[in-house]
C-alpha cells in the first residue's frame, strides 16, 4: 500500500439483484486532495461514495482507508472515523446547533469541556457565531447555515477523511457558489482528505484537485484534473459530459502565461487601459476586455510592472493551446 493513499478502491464490486452498481472499480483517493466524483444519474457514484464507509457493503473487492481494510473494521466505529456530509444536511431537528456538531464527540465519551470548546471552534471556523447560532434549531436556519452546521457536525472529532453526497444541492445558486469557495478554502487549511459526489460538472471542476468522470456501472472514463478533464476528454463519454459549457469551464481553468502575451505598445504608455495580474484566469481577461471597452489588457507582474498587453487573439489562442486538436478540440 502506497502512505500517499487515503482511500483504495481494488475491484470492487456492488450487485443489487444480480445487477451492478459497481461493476469492477479500482481507484485511489490520495491523502489531503479533493476528488470529485461525477457522472449521469444512476451511475454508481453514490454508492461507490457509501461503500467507504460501509453504508453500503460491497459485493465483492477490497476498499482500504489509510492502509487498513475497512471490511474488517466495525461498521460503527469506522462511520465514527469518517466524516459524512450529505444533501439536505440531516440535522437533528430536535437538537440545538451545539448538540447536533458534539454528536459524535459525544459518542466518542469526549468530556464536557473538550466537547464545548471544539463546537466553539468549529462554528467559528464555518462562519457561525456561537454566540448567536449555538443554541438556535435548525428549523431557525437559512439552508446555507444548515450546510455549514452539517460541514462542522462531520468536521467534530477531526476526521482524516470527508466523505460528502451532493453537499450543495439545496442551497440556491448564489449561496452554493459562496459555500463552495468558503468550504475549498476550510479543506486547504485543514488537509482533509474529501471525496465529494456532484452531477454537475461546474461544480466538480472549480472544486477538485482531481475529477473521476464515471459512466454505467462506476466505470471509470477519466481520472485527472480538472483542466485535463474539460480542455483534453479521454474519449466522448467524458467529451458529452462536459458538454456545451466547454469554452466557459475552460476561461475559468486557463490561466494567462508570459508566452501567450502581446509586446507592450512602445507608443502607448498604456494609460487607461484595464490591467490583469500575470497567471490571471483567461476569463478575468476576457472581462476586463468587455467591461473596459478597450482592444487589449495591460498585464501586471507581482510588483505591479507592466510585462505585455492581452487582447482577445491571446485568449483565443491560449484557449487552443489548453484545447488541442481531437477528443477535446474547442467546438467550431
Amino acid at each position: 500500500m502506497r502512505v500517499t493513499a487515503a482511500i483504495v478502491y481494488e475491484h470492487v464490486r456492488k450487485e443489487y439483484a444480480g445487477r451492478p452498481a459497481v461493476a469492477d472499480l479500482s481507484l485511489e483517493v490520495r491523502e489531503h486532495e479533493l476528488l470529485v466524483l461525477v457522472g449521469a444519474s444512476g451511475c454508481g457514484k453514490s454508492t461507490t461514495l457509501r461503500m467507504a464507509n460501509r453504508l453500503v457493503e460491497p459485493t465483492s473487492g477490497r476498499i482500504w482507508l489509510q492502509g487498513e481494510d475497512v471490511t474488517h473494521v466495525d461498521p460503527v466505529a469506522l462511520r465514527r472515523r469518517i466524516g459524512y456530509v450529505i444533501q439536505g444536511v440531516g440535522l437533528f431537528a430536535h437538537r440545538t446547533v451545539a448538540q447536533n456538531v458534539a454528536t459524535v464527540p459525544g459518542l466518542l465519551g469526549w468530556d464536557r469541556r473538550r466537547t464545548a470548546a471544539r463546537v466553539e471552534e468549529l462554528l467559528d471556523l464555518v462562519g457561525l457565531d456561537p454566540a448567536v447560532y449555538a443554541r438556535r434549531y435548525p428549523h431557525e436556519l437559512s439552508g446555507g447555515e444548515q450546510q455549514r452546521v452539517g460541514v462542522a457536525r462531520a468536521l467534530a472529532a477531526d476526521p482524516p477523511v470527508l466523505l460528502m453526497d451532493e453537499p450543495f444541492g439545496a442551497v440556491d445558486p448564489v449561496g452554493r457558489q459562496r459555500l463552495q469557495e468558503e468550504f475549498l478554502a476550510l479543506q486547504r487549511r485543514l488537509g482533509t482528505t474529501v471525496m465529494l459526489v456532484t452531477h454537475d460538472v461546474d461544480e466538480a471542476v472549480r472544486m477538485a484537485d482531481r475529477v473521476a468522470v464515471l459512466s454505467a456501472g462506476a466505470h471509470l472514463e477519466q481520472l485527472a484534473d480538472p483542466l485535463t478533464v474539460v480542455a483534453r476528454s479521454a474519449n466522448e463519454v467524458v467529451a458529452d459530459l462536459v458538454g456545451r459549457g466547454r469554452v466557459a469551464r475552460l476561461l475559468t481553468l486557463g490561466r494567462l502565461r508570459a508566452a501567450d502575451l502581446r509586446p507592450l505598445d512602445l507608443d502607448e504608455d498604456g494609460a487607461g487601459l484595464p490591467t490583469v495580474p500575470l497567471d490571471a484566469e483567461l476569463g478575468e481577461v476576457l472581462a476586463g476586455l468587455l467591461d473596459g471597452g478597450a482592444s487589449s489588457v495591460l498585464v501586471l507582474d507581482e510588483a505591479g510592472e507592466p510585462v505585455g498587453q492581452a487582447d482577445a487573439g491571446v485568449v483565443l489562442r491560449a484557449l487552443q493551446h489548453l484545447a488541442p486538436v481531437g477528443v477535446g478540440t474547442l467546438p467550431g
